[in-house]
């Protein structure tokens, strides 16, 4: 069984601006390089950014967590499946 708590962490503290921006790339989102991207399909201008620490802000609705939260809160995953998605991605073991 999977301890999602721990891999969360564990995908947490591999994360920075640069990875997310990569995952994020990967997924289908289009990064510019001062990190901004446009969270939904219609927008004509970036609604969101990567700080630092690789945590998304959604300018418009005030929006804030990590790519876990946002495949789960904006594309439909379940927790379980977006983290388990995301681990893979970082070559992080879970099982």
């Amino acid at each position: 069984m999977v301890d999602l708590k721990q891999l969360r962490a564990e995908i947490k503290s591999a994360l920075d601006r640069e990875k997310t921006a990569e995952l994020l790339s990967f997924i289908g989102y289009e990064i510019r390089r001062d990190f901004k991207f446009k969270l939904r399909e219609d927008e004509r201008t970036p609604s969101a950014s990567i700080d630092s620490n690789g945590n998304i802000k959604d300018f418009g609705s005030g929006w804030y967590g990590d790519i876990i939260a946002l495949l789960h809160e904006h594309q439909g995953q379940t927790l379980k499946d977006a983290t388990i998605y995301i681990a893979s991605c970082l070559g992080i073991r879970y099982e």
